[in-house]
C-alpha cells in the first residue's frame, strides 16, 4: 500500500516496529504497539530482556517490589504473538526513510540453542569457571554457562565464549556432557538478520557513573565502599545474600550506613555536569528498607542539595527522616578511610559551620549517577539521529521523544536521567509517535494467536492449586508464606500447596503450567499482590494450558496483609491463612465462564484542552480515531499561554500557536468549548457521555 507521506514522498510503509532496548520503556512501547495490531522486533544485547529494573528490589515512592513490576511485562513480551524477540543482539546499519527503514541486525552466538534449552540447569554445577557476576555487580561468581539472573526471560542458558574453557583453550565440554536436552552447541555462530520495518524506538538503558575515578572515597580499594546499584543487589531476595544485607568484607550484617550523594553528577571536574534526578529519590528508599531489614540500623545520607520533585517525593523524604530516623547531613565529603583492621570506614567532611569531622560506619554507598549507554556517538551514528553535547541523542523539550530523524523515536534514560515512571511514559509516547506514522497498517503482519482448546472440567472434581507467593522479602518478610501453604493443604479440594519465590516471574508462570499439566489442577489460586495488575497474567497462563481463565482467583494478602500488618507477623500471617482458604473456599464452586465479543465505538474523549490534551487528541486522529476534545474554558492552550521560552530557548508561544492551528483543522477532531463533563456510563469500548451543555 502506498501513502503520500507529510514531506510528499511515496513510501511502501510497513506494519512493523524495531524496538532497541528491552528494559522497561522498551518493554512499554513494545506491548502498547503489539496490543494495537503492529508486529514488533524487540533486541536486546544481553541474554535476557529486563533491563536495569530487573537488578533493583524496590521502587520509590510506593515501594512496590520492583520485580513484581517487571515480571508481568516480561512474560507478556515473551507470550506476545505480535513480539519477535532477539537477545545477544545489535543493529549493524539502517537504511531508508520514516516508514519504510531496512536494518540489518547481528545475533552472537549463544552457544546453547534456545529451543532445545529446558532451563533446567544441569550444565551450571559441572562448569568449572567461575567468573564475576555483572548482573550482581561483581558481587558474586558466575558460571561460564549462565542465566543472566533466575527469572530471565528466555529461560535458556547462555555461555560466556571469552570465558568457556573449550572456546578458549579446547578443552573440557562438561556442560555439553551434563546436558539430558542435547542444547549446547559449540559449533554455533553469529547469525545476520535483515528486516523492514516502518518505524524504530530507541530504548538502549544507561551506563552508571564510574567512581573509582573518585579515588577520595575509596572504591575499588576498599571492599564496604559500594555503589548504590551493589547495594540494591544486596538489598534483593534475588541477590547474592538472598536479601540478608551483609558487608562485603566479612558478611556481617551492618549497622552504620552512609551514603554519600552525587557521586558522578552535577560537578564538571571529573565528573557529570548534569542531574541523575533520580539518586536523592533511591538514597532515601534504600535508607527506609535497610530500616527495615534490621531495625537496628542507623542510616546517614550526606549531601549538599536535595531534588525530590516528584509527586510526593517530598512525603517521602519525610517518611525516610521520620519514621526511618534516616539522618540528612548537609556537608562536604572530603574523603573516605578504611581501618586495615575493622574494615569499618571513616568519613571525613565540611559541615555546613565549616568545622572538620570524622564519623565511623560500616559501609559507604556512593550514589552514583547515570550516562548514556556505551559507545553513544558511535550508537546515534548508526541509526543517523544526532546527539546532544553529553551523547545522549539529541531531542527538543516540546517533542521530548522525537529525534532528529524522521520515523525514529527515542525513550528512557537515552533521552536523559530520568525515572522509571517517566520511562514508562516516554515509551508509550514513543509507541504512539510509531502509531500515528503506521496506524493505517495495523493487522498487515501480525499472527493470529493459536490456543489450545479448553479442557471439559463438568465431570470433575475440584483439583485446586495453591501457590502461595513469596513476592522477594514483600511478602515473605512478614508473612510465614509457609504456613499460608501448609494451611491450605488441609482444605477440601487441593490437591497441591507449595511456595514460590516470585509466582509473576517468567520461572514461577513456568512451574504452574508444569504442575497444572502434571498433577490434572482444574482451579488455581495465586497468593501474591494485586490482582489489579497481576490477575490477567495468571489468568492467560492457564489458559495456555487449558484452563478456562475464568477458573483462576487470585488471594491478595501483599496489600491486606504483609503492608499493613508490617509490624505483627503473627496477625498478618493468620489473616493471609484466612483470606487464601477463603479463596480456595470459592475456587470450589466455581465454572468455565464463556466470553462473547461486543462492538466497539472507535471513538475517543479526551477531558482538557491544554497542550497535553491537544497532543494526546492530534496523536489519536492520526492513528485513525475520531476524538472529541473537552475544555471548560472558551478557549484552548491551558496554563502554557502563560509561558512564553522554555530555558533552552524554544518559543513556546509559537508551538502552542501550531498546535491549536492544527487541532482546530483536523477534521477528525470535534472541540467543544466552554463545556465540562457531567456524567459518564458505560464501560470499555462503549462508554456514553454527558456534557453539562446536554451534548452526548
Amino acid at each position: 500500500m502506498t501513502k503520500n507521506t507529510p514531506l510528499g514522498q511515496n513510501v511502501d510503509k510497513v506494519g512493523s516496529v524495531l524496538v532497541v532496548g528491552s528494559g522497561v520503556g522498551g518493554m512499554q512501547a513494545s506491548l502498547d504497539l503489539a496490543d494495537s495490531g503492529l508486529l514488533v522486533h524487540m533486541i536486546n544485547e544481553e541474554p535476557s530482556i529486563g533491563g536495569t529494573m530487573a537488578r533493583l528490589d524496590k521502587t520509590f515512592p510506593t515501594g512496590d517490589c520492583a520485580m513484581c513490576m517487571i515480571s508481568p511485562r516480561m512474560v507478556e513480551s515473551s507470550r506476545h504473538a505480535n513480539i519477535k524477540m532477539y537477545t545477544q543482539t545489535r543493529v549493524a546499519s539502517v537504511e531508508g526513510e520514516e516508514g519504510n527503514f531496512t536494518v540489518k541486525l547481528v545475533e552472537k552466538a549463544r552457544y546453547v540453542d534456545p529451543d532445545r534449552c529446558t532451563g533446567c540447569g544441569d550444565c551450571e554445577p559441572v562448569c568449572p569457571t567461575r567468573v564475576p557476576n555483572l548482573f550482581n555487580q561483581g558481587l558474586d561468581k558466575r558460571k561460564a554457562v549462565y542465566a543472566l539472573f533466575p527469572q530471565a526471560v528466555p529461560n535458556t542458558r547462555a555461555i560466556d565464549p571469552e570465558r568457556c574453557l573449550y572456546l578458549t583453550k579446547n578443552v573440557c565440554r562438561k556442560c555439553e556432557k551434563a546436558c539430558e536436552a542435547l542444547a549446547i552447541n559449540f559449533e554455533d555462530t553469529d547469525k545476520h538478520y535483515e528486516l523492514k520495518v516502518g518505524s524504530i524506538i530507541l530504548t538502549p538503558g544507561l551506563k552508571t557513573y564510574d567512581p573509582a575515578i573518585r579515588q577520595e572515597f575509596g572504591y575499588g580499594r576498599y571492599k564496604n565502599v559500594v555503589t548504590s546499584l551493589q547495594f540494591e543487589r544486596l538489598l534483593s531476595a534475588s541477590g547474592p545474600c538472598g536479601g540478608e544485607v551483609a558487608r562485603p568484607s566479612d558478611e556481617a550484617h551492618p549497622k552504620r550506613l552512609a551514603w554519600i550523594q552525587c557521586v558522578g553528577s552535577r560537578n564538571t571536574h571529573n565528573s557529570n555536569s548534569w542531574c541523575s534526578s533520580v539518586c536523592c529519590m533511591y538514597a532515601a528508599k534504600q535508607a527506609i528498607i535497610a530500616k527495615e531489614h534490621d531495625d537496628e540500623v542507623q542510616a546517614t545520607v550526606f549531601y549538599m542539595e536535595l531534588r525530590a520533585f516528584g509527586k510526593d517525593f517530598d512525603k517521602y523524604i519525610d517518611k525516610a527522616k521520620n519514621e526511618s530516623g534516616t539522618i540528612y547531613r548537609r556537608a562536604m565529603v572530603a574523603g573516605v578511610v578504611e581501618d586495615p583492621e575493622t574494615k569499618n570506614l571513616t568519613i571525613t567532611y565540611i559541615d555546613e559551620d565549616g568545622k572538620r569531622i570524622n564519623e565511623e560506619f560500616d559501609m559507604v554507598i556512593l550514589s552514583i549517577g547515570f550516562e548514556p549507554r556505551e559507545e553513544a556517538l558511535a550508537f546515534a551514528e548508526t541509526f543517523g539521529i544526532e546527539a546532544d553535547d553529553y551523547g545522549f541523542a539529541k531531542t527538543s523539550k516540546l517533542n521530548p521523544v522525537e529525534t532528529s530523524r524522521r520515523g525514529i523515536y527515542v525513550a528512557g534514560i537515552y533521552q536523559g536521567p530520568k525515572d522509571i515512571p517517566e520511562t514508562v511514559i516516554q515509551g508509550s509516547g514513543a509507541a504512539a509517535g510509531a502509531m500515528s506514522v503506521l496506524g493505517d497498517r495495523r493487522g498487515t503482519e501480525v499472527e493470529e494467536v493459536v490456543l489450545p482448546p479448553e479442557r471439559d472440567i463438568t465431570e470433575e472434581d475440584p483439583k485446586i492449586g495453591v501457590f502461595v507467593c513469596h513476592c522477594g522479602v514483600n511478602i515473605a518478610g512478614t508473612v510465614d508464606v509457609q504456613q499460608v501453604a501448609d494451611a491450605a493443604a488441609q482444605e477440601e479440594g487441593v490437591a497441591h500447596s507449595e511456595t514460590i519465590m516470585y509466582a509473576c516471574a517468567p520461572d514461577g508462570q513456568a512451574k504452574v503450567k508444569e504442575l497444572i499439566k502434571e498433577k490434572g489442577l482444574n482451579r488455581v489460586i495465586i497468593a501474591s499482590c494485586t490482582p489489579r495488575t497481576h490477575s490477567p497474567l495468571f489468568q492467560d497462563t492457564i489458559r495456555e494450558v487449558g484452563l478456562n481463565k475464568f477458573l483462576f482467583e487470585l488471594a491478595d494478602i501483599r496489600e491486606q496483609c504483609s503492608w499493613v500488618h508490617k509490624e505483627d507477623k503473627a496477625v498478618a500471617t493468620e489473616k493471609a491463612i484466612d483470606i487464601t482458604n477463603m479463596n480456595v473456599a470459592k475456587a470450589r464452586l466455581l465454572d468455565p465462564v464463556s466470553q462473547n465479543s461486543v462492538g466497539v465505538n472507535h471513538t475517543a474523549l479526551v477531558v482538557g484542552g491544554g497542550i497535553s490534551g491537544m497532543t494526546a487528541a492530534q496523536s489519536l486522529t492520526e492513528q485513525g480515531y475520531h476524538v472529541h476534545l473537552v475544555e471548560r474554558e472558551d478557549r484552548l492552550g491551558g496554563l502554557l499561554r502563560r509561558v512564553r521560552r522554555t530555558i533552552e530557548g524554544d518559543d513556546v508561544q509559537a508551538f502552542l500557536a501550531e498546535t491549536m492551528k492544527r487541532v482546530e483543522n483536523n477534521p477528525a477532531l470535534t472541540v467543544h468549548l466552554n463545556s465540562a463533563v457531567e456524567s459518564t456510563d458505560g464501560f470499555i469500548g462503549n462508554f456514553l457521555t454527558t456534557l453539562d451543555n446536554g451534548e452526548k
